[in-house]
């Protein structure tokens, strides 16, 4: 049986080089002490580093990094999401941290393929996966194919590489939300041309004053709106 899941995704640019700032992160992901080392396995082969956030083993949040930054980003959310008892699990896309293979944003939606199969296979009936970016993109077309509860996007660019999820987001068959800052220019851009596309209405629809992208908005002014809008979101999925 297909188990229910809840895709959040959070979005950005519609060119992966004008949506991620920063440069490339040289560390590796280290161990976390409120988390278990896991390891995902891809369809193509590959092992990719994960973390599971432990709280009450009934629901599960699977965040998705932004480029260039690595699973560590979502750290801290991951901590919160644990204290209100809700799991969570964080991982590195193919080619970043201890994950094998090359940075390659087209297989994304493969790589978060992978953690739902590890949510399926750990007994997870409700589950959330929560994207950044690019990840947010991965998720809104892994989304139009799986069964899931819910997605949403933060910032996510309407297309990046092989990615179209412009093209999908009107087969997402489950709730959908998106949030971008406004004076993220291409990540505000895409988050109108998703949201016109799937029929969003201003309750699953965030644009905020601001330049933060992807888990910069967790951590910006006017971080404190974010992190309720993504709570509320999950328990009004939780609560269907």
């Amino acid at each position: 049986m297909r188990l229910p899941l809840v895709l959040v995704a959070i979005a950005g640019v519609a060119l992966l080089l004008t949506a991620c700032r920063g440069d490339e992160p040289t560390a590796t992901t280290t161990y976390h002490e409120a988390a278990r080392v896991e390891t995902l396995d891809t369809s193509d082969g590959l092992q990719l580093d994960a973390r599971h956030f432990p709280a009450t083993g009934d629901r599960l949040v699977i965040l998705l990094h932004m480029y260039p930054a690595d699973q560590a980003s979502w750290f801290g959310f991951a901590e919160e999401l644990q204290s209100r008892g809700i799991d969570a699990l964080t991982f590195d896309f193919r080619g970043y941290g201890e994950s094998d293979g090359e940075k390659d944003p087209g297989m994304a939606d493969l790589d978060a393929r992978a953690a739902l199969a590890f949510a399926r296979d750990r007994g997870f009936e409700r589950v959330v996966l929560v994207g950044a970016s690019m990840g947010g993109t991965a998720a809104i077309v892994v989304a139009a194919d799986d069964t899931v509860d819910g997605v949403v996007a933060l910032s996510a660019p309407a297309a990046m590489a092989e990615l179209d999820a412009a093209s999908v987001i009107a087969d997402v068959q489950a709730p959908v939300t998106l949030v971008a800052a406004d004076g993220d220019l291409s990540g505000a851009e895409s988050l109108r041309d998703l949201a016109g596309r799937a029929d969003l209405g201003d309750r699953d629809v965030l644009l905020l004053a601001g330049r933060g992208h992807g888990t910069e908005l967790l951590e910006e002014p006017g971080h404190e709106t974010v992190r309720a809008w993504l709570l509320d979101f999950l328990d009004r999925v939780w609560a269907r």
